[in-house]
């Protein structure tokens, strides 16, 4: 877990030397620092989501992924306590007789305010780590920036920074887990219940493995159906279906090209990405000849 108030010492030591150069560094200390303290959450829930899940790399965003599909109390402050009286042999019916019993507490998470954290991750960069494009009405370029500019701003992040004194991150699912093992690699994929209200696309976790799947919640029984995501081809020497990952082909180019070679016959297919055009039925037109017939 990230050291905050080191990171404020490193931060403000740049501050006091207060030269073009130590302010822009420090800068950067604030960029980094806040992209740690989102991306230390999302590590948490390696085992539910992929890299390849992420929509966006923006860090409120990853964090804000991560309480939608994974946690909802992944940027929210609680503390965690343990009974220190034992359980066993005793009914407990109601919430009231948890909570009569005595707690110690084991820790406490932070609240991340991800509105925050943006425009401070935004704000330091745009004063101090970005050179401005320049004009017919600008002056002469320059590296380093307005100094007071990114004092303020940097000032900004450290006051942000000081009252984050948890000392407790925890994420993952509380309720009912979803869980099957990739097709191909054998690595587990897991997705709480509660998030499966509608078709989702999930890539297995194994950062080496090309597999991704859809899930989709079944109306007859409480389960969820899988679906492996890949395209099927041809062998043009022995005839034998291939299967080729979907996901491969999202990062494909305009004529790109993928070499398939069949486990098969060895033999090596070329695959190119290249547009694909077909008629579409004008539908209006066809009801009004339906209409015209009857």
């Amino acid at each position: 877990m990230l050291d905050i108030q080191k990171r404020i010492g490193v931060i403000e030591r740049l501050l006091q030397e207060d030269t073009d150069q130590s302010l822009t560094y420090a800068a950067l200390e604030c960029r980094l620092t806040l992209e740690y303290l989102c991306y230390e959450r999302f590590k948490l829930t390696y085992s539910y989501l992929s890299q390849d899940d992420l929509k966006n790399w923006v860090p409120k965003d990853v964090v804000k992924q991560v309480s939608e599909d994974v946690d909802d109390n992944i940027d929210k402050e609680f503390t965690l306590s343990i009974s220190t009286q034992p359980t066993d042999g005793k009914n407990f019916k109601t919430k009231e007789d948890f909570e009569a019993l005595e707690y110690v507490a084991l820790g406490t998470q932070s609240a991340l305010n991800l509105n925050i954290v943006h425009s401070l991750w935004h704000g330091v960069s745009n004063v101090a780590l970005h050179l401005p494009i320049p004009n017919i009405s600008s002056g002469d370029l320059t590296i380093y920036q307005n100094k007071e500019r990114i004092k303020k701003k940097v000032q900004s992040v450290i006051d942000f920074l000081r009252p984050i004194t948890g000392n407790l991150l925890m994420a993952g699912s509380l309720g009912e887990v979803f869980s099957f093992d990739c097709f191909i690699c054998g690595m587990t994929i897991k997705r709480p219940v509660k998030k499966l209200v509608s078709p989702s696309v999930v890539n297995c976790v194994n950062p080496k493995c090309d597999e991704s799947y859809l899930l989709e919640p079944s109306e007859t029984e409480k389960n969820v159906d899988i679906t492996r995501r890949i395209f099927k081809f041809e062998c043009i020497g022995c005839k034998r279906d291939l299967e080729v990952p979907g996901k491969i082909f999202r990062e494909l180019r305009f004529n790109q090209q993928l070499n398939i070679v069949c486990s098969s016959c060895q033999s090596t297919l070329e695959l190119v990405m290249r547009p694909l055009m077909k008629l579409v039925e004008d539908k209006n037109s066809h009801n009004e000849q339906n209409q015209m017939d009857a």
